[in-house]
C-alpha cells in the first residue's frame, strides 16, 4: 500500500495502523508529550520537543531499528537536567513515513536539517545512537552551522566494514542479533517488519547506501571542525561487551578525532541505553559532557 506525497512517493507509518495494533500498543504515539508531525519533502515526520523552553537545545538520533522509544530514559533524564530535547522517527521507522526512493546518508542528514527549522531551532547539540551516530556524523560534516558545539557518539556505526561487489558496491547484510529475545528492541523490529510495508526495504537500503558504513569522509571531516559554537568537541560512548557494533569501531572514530574523549562503557552491549544497569551511566556521561 502506498501514499502519495509531494513529490515523492511514500509509504505508511506507524501512524496508519489502528490505535489498538500490537505496534502501537508497544510504541504509542504519546509516548513523549509536545509531539507533531513535519510534512517533509521524503513523508511526514514524528517528532516530540519535551524539556524546558529555555534550556540548551539536544536533538536525540536513533538507530536502524529502533525509533525514539530507544531514548525514553535517556531524554527524561535530560529534560531532568534543564535541557530541552528533540526526538524524532526516521524515515521508515516508528510514525515517520518512508519514500518509495532509496535514502543516503546526507538524505538523512538533511531530514534533521529541515526538521530543525520546523520547529525554530537555529542550532543544537547532537547525539547518535549506533545509526543514529552515523548520520550524526553526516549532519555535523555538512551542516556545522546548525551544531551548538558538541556532538556524542553512541555505540556509532559509520566506519562499519561490508563486502563490496566488483564495482564497490556495498553489499546488504543481515543485522547481527545478539540481544535477549524478549527485548523490546526485538518486538519492535518484528513488529515494524510485519506491519510497515517500507521497514525492511529501508533497513536494507541503509546498509547499501546509508549511514551504517562508508562516512570515513564525515568523521575525517569532524577533527578540528567549526561549528555555530567554536571548534566542535565530542563524545564517544561505547560498551565493552558490544557484538552488533563492536567496540573496536569507537576506536576507528577516535583515530579520526583523537582530540575527543571515549567512555569505555564496563560490560555494556550495544543497547546501553536501555540497559537497566548502564543507561543511567551513559545518561550522566551524556548531560556532564553537554
Amino acid at each position: 500500500m502506498t501514499s502519495t506525497s509531494f513529490p515523492v512517493q511514500v509509504l505508511p507509518s506507524m501512524e496508519s495502523l489502528p490505535e489498538d495494533s500490537p505496534l502501537r500498543k508497544a510504541y504509542p504515539v504519546d509516548i513523549y508529550t509536545n509531539g507533531g508531525y513535519f510534512p517533509s519533502p521524503n513523508g511526514r515526520v514524528r517528532y516530540w520537543v519535551v524539556g524546558p523552553q529555555s534550556g540548551d537545545k539536544v536533538a536525540l538520533i536513533h538507530g536502524i531499528s529502533v525509533p525514539s522509544i530507544a531514548y525514553q530514559k535517556v531524554a527524561q533524564h535530560l529534560v531532568d537536567k534543564g535541557f530541552q530535547v528533540l526526538l524524532y522517527d526516521l524515515h521508515g521507522r516508528g510514525y515517520s513515513e518512508a519514500p518509495g526512493r532509496v535514502l543516503e546518508s546526507s538524505d538523512y542528514a538533511i531530514q534533521l536539517a529541515l526538521l530543525l527549522q520546523y520547529v525554530g531551532w537555529n542550532a543544537a547539540k547532537i547525539v547518535g545512537f549506533s545509526m543514529g551516530g552515523g548520520v550524526a556524523a553526516a549532519f555535523a560534516s555538512l551542516f556545522p552551522h546548525l551544531v551548538n558545539g558538541k556532538v556524542v557518539f553512541i555505540s556509532s556505526a559509520g566506519l562499519i566494514e561490508l563486502p563490496t561487489d566488483e564495482n564497490g558496491i556495498r553489499q546488504p547484510t543481515q543485522p547481527r542479533r545478539s540481544d535477549n529475545p524478549d527485548s523490546l528492541a526485538v518486538e519492535l523490529r518484528q513488529l515494524q517488519g510485519e506491519l510497515l510495508p517500507g521497514f525492511k526495504k529501508i533497513l536494507g537500503d541503509d546498509m547499501q547506501y546509508g549511514p551504517i558504513a562508508g562516512l570515513d569522509w564525515a568523521f575525517k571531516k569532524l577533527s578540528g571542525l567549526q561549528t555555530n559554537a567554536g571548534t566542535l568537541q565530542i563524545l564517544i560512548i561505547h560498551g565493552t561487551d558490544d557484538d552488533i557494533v563492536p567496540f573496536t569501531e569507537a576506536i576507528k572514530i577516535h583515530r579520526h578525532i583523537p582530540e575527543a574523549k571515549l567512555a569505555k562503557i564496563e560490560g555494556a552491549t550495544h543497547y546501553l541505553v536501555v540497559e537497566e544497569e548502564h543507561w543511567l551511566t551513559v545518561a550522566e556521561n551524556i548531560s556532564g559532557f553537554l
